[in-house]
């Protein structure tokens, strides 16, 4: 049959427009794909990692979350949270209550998954779960034997309850099997010492975290079968090897950020107060108090009954004039054995003399989980103690994040264009990026490759760490500290509405310095000119303390002390309490000083006052020692036994052993099914919305459709360049 023209002319004409079009395409995009690849690597944190959304939204569906939809149209988690705390105080010693309570909203049996800080220094020694009028009391465990028997009344349907220790300061409590409507009380109890600056007493109590950053490359889980009840991945982080378990201690966070009025997550807090002394002042620097007093015992409330969980609360007090006691010893007895609590203030130096030439090194955190006021502090902080150094004194400064940049190659002089160049270099710090401590910390603790030829001294060498402590691998950094520290000191800044305070206090401790925490902008100058002027006062060496033969103390070694520092060394004298005194010696400035305490009860049990918690923070002490080995290349198996044979014995919450407390009815019918949830904490207040970084080779879904699409485009090229463009002719 014969083809019309006109028709064959068309078809040619579009078979040639296909050609050139499709030509074209792969001549574009080529250049398209290359921008948008450029783009998005752009937009990854210089710590080679890949940005995940911050603080969950739980209306989204990978969130995790069980939702219930209210009467609006909002949705809201399934499992509601509410907490309540008090602190029973007297002398030093504080024993504390914390319930929290778990109310499940909804039509279906849950799990609930509440990942919760506690002071470092807590000794965890009690658990309950109430449910109404019933009570189910927690024993310690071997962690593992605990997991298996959570596990199986989890799977049998009956209630219980798994409180595992992360981290010093984080921990983890499961409640299985939570019927719909109703509501479980888990009540824990621990003691922990007073904290004393000066004249200044206080106790801190976290109520939410600070999102750690975690280093190093991905890790398979490992996970068995069945392990995904213990480790349900409901953190924002997957484990790494440097961070194993960044998945237990990345808990999420609510997309929105609560308030006092209108709380998300509220805690009721309660305290009574009895220091045996008259007070000057009682006051708390981030929340309002109610106080009331009778016969020199203070009833503590908060004023507004609640308040969010998004800020440490910190209770302070003062006593009168000249009633702070210089030393005191605290005993209890339990069984047998005699426990002691010593604490002595050493006295500030006679004439405090002008402090050496030093060099002093700022250290700056700028990564992402500093956003906000925290950046604002820490800025605050570096350029108020800029302005206090002298022009004998030599300095530097390093900001880092992702990676590190010191503002001079080495030290230099503290002179008025050197200061004023480093202030306008830390005003112009922004947060951003991931945490990768280390190598700042390497940097500031090496000395300069050079010596200083014309001193016939080294300088004292104080390195001052600005951070949030948002790190997952503390373990590796304490080790860093301890193998570089040499003659330096180091001296740790708490920064923001809820960091890290165990990190930031073991790493003063492995730095041989001290921790200072700044939580508002309006402390800046207070703390920072302490700190300042105890880094310019000599500091209390050789501390010793002659014990009775049999006694076995923790810490083993006595820490330098500075100025406003008290010596806390906790005892066991075994079965038989000693008499006479104690004779405490050390060095203040090139000068000998000692003290001598009386031993209470002149060797009679019977008038010796009882401080109930003293053997569980002797107890507590002495696992942190053993832990601390570790550092000094003890291995893990022997710490591990050490720590089991205190935990076991006193009770104690480990590394090594977990609580679990199990009901012995079944509750849950065994055709219903059991989902788990976690349980949001509150974003640290002031903090700005977290871009979470994943470590190396965890990849995204973006990230991932641009490199199917690459590969895709190379499949397409290949094939185009391998027929090259086509000759159509006329039909």
């Amino acid at each position: 049959m014969q083809n019309n023209p006109q028709i064959s002319r068309i078809a040619r004409d579009v078979a040639h427009l296909g050609g050139y079009c499709h030509w074209l395409l792969f001549r574009v995009l080529p250049a398209l794909l290359l921008i948008s690849l450029s783009l998005l690597l752009l937009s990854v944190p210089r710590a080679q990692a890949v940005e995940h959304p911050a603080g969950v939204d739980p209306t989204e569906p990978e969130s995790g979350y069980l939702l219930l939809e209210k009467d609006d149209g909002s949705l809201i988690p399934a499992v509601l949270h509410g907490s309540r705390v008090h602190f029973q105080i007297s002398g030093m010693i504080a024993k504390v209550v914390l319930e929290q309570r778990f109310h499940n909203d909804s039509r279906a049996w849950v799990e609930g998954v509440y990942s919760f800080p506690l002071p470092e220094n807590a000794a965890v020694r009690y658990l309950e779960v109430l449910l109404g009028e019933r009570r189910i009391v927690g024993k310690i465990r071997e962690r593992e034997e605990a997991r298996r028997l959570y596990q199986a009344a989890r799977q049998q349907g009956r209630k219980a309850s798994l409180v595992e220790q992360q981290r010093p300061n984080l921990f983890t409590n499961r409640v299985a099997n939570i019927g719909p409507g109703e509501t479980v009380v888990v009540r824990l109890e621990y003691v922990q010492v007073v904290d004393i600056a000066g004249d200044r007493f206080s106790l801190r109590f976290p109520t939410t975290l600070t999102p750690r950053y975690m280093p190093g490359r991905l890790q398979p889980t490992g996970q068995e079968e069945g392990a995904q009840a213990f480790n349900p991945l409901h953190g924002w982080a997957l484990p790494t090897d440097q961070v194993p378990d960044a998945d237990a201690i990345s808990p999420l966070q609510h997309a929105s950020s609560g308030s006092d009025a209108d709380p998300i997550n509220p805690v009721r807090i309660t305290a009574q107060l009895d220091m045996g002394m008259p007070l000057a002042e009682v006051t708390s620097p981030y929340h309002q108090l109610a106080l009331s007093r009778r016969a020199g015992v203070y009833d503590i409330e908060l004023a507004a009954g609640v308040t969010e969980m998004d800020r440490d609360f910190v209770l302070a007090w003062r006593p009168v004039a000249d009633a702070v006691p210089r030393a005191a010893m605290f005993m209890e007895q339990v069984g047998a054995e005699h426990y002691g609590l010593l604490m002595v203030l050493p006295p500030a130096p006679d004439r405090a003399r002008e402090a050496p030439p030093r060099e002093l090194v700022f250290v700056v955190d700028t990564s992402g989980s500093m956003g906000g006021v925290s950046i604002e502090q820490a800025r605050a902080s570096v350029s108020l103690a800029l302005q206090q150094l002298r022009p004998e004194d030599r300095f530097n400064v390093i900001e880092f994040d992702s990676s590190f940049r010191r503002l001079y190659r080495t030290p230099v002089p503290a002179t008025r264009h050197h200061v004023q160049r480093a202030r306008e270099f830390v005003r112009q710090l922004d947060a951003s990026g991931g945490t990768e401590m280390l190598p700042a910390l390497v940097a500031a603790l090496d000395p300069p490759v050079a010596p200083d030829l014309h001193r016939a001294q080294p300088l004292l060498r104080q390195v001052i760490f600005i951070t949030d402590g948002a790190v997952g691998n503390e373990a590796a950094l304490f080790e860093e500290i301890a193998h570089r520290l040499g003659d330096s000191r180091l001296f740790t800044v708490g920064i923001g509405s809820a960091p890290n305070s165990w990190f930031m206090r073991k790493a003063a401790e492995f730095g041989r310095g001290s921790h200072t925490h700044i939580g508002t902008l309006n402390e800046v100058g207070d703390r920072m000119s302490a700190l300042i002027e105890q880094l310019s006062r000599p500091a209390a060496v050789g501390i010793s303390v002659d014990w009775p033969p049999g006694a076995e103390v923790w810490p083993e070694r006595l820490p330098d002390l500075y100025l406003g520092q008290p010596l806390l060394a906790a005892v066991n004298f075994g079965p038989g309490l000693p008499t006479g005194e104690l004779q405490v010696s050390g060095d203040i400035g090139g000068q000998q000083w000692q003290q001598r305490l009386l031993i209470p009860g002149g060797g009679d049990p019977a008038a010796v006052a009882d401080h109930p918690g003293v053997a569980s923070l002797w107890a507590r002490q002495k696992i942190t020692g053993i832990l601390d080995q570790r550092v000094a290349g003890r291995g893990e198996q022997e710490v591990r036994q050490d720590v089991l044979k205190v935990a076991l014995e006193h009770q104690l919450l480990s590394p090594y052993t977990s609580f679990v407390a199990i009901e012995e009815v079944v509750s849950r019918p065994q055709e219903q099914e059991l989902g788990s949830e976690p349980v949001a904490n509150t974003r640290p207040r002031g903090q700005s919305p977290q871009h979470f970084a994943y470590p190396s080779g965890a990849t995204t879904g973006p990230v991932q459709l641009w490199f199917g699409l690459l590969l895709l485009f190379a499949a397409l090229m290949t094939r185009a360049m391998r027929d090259g463009p086509e000759e159509h002719a006329a039909v």
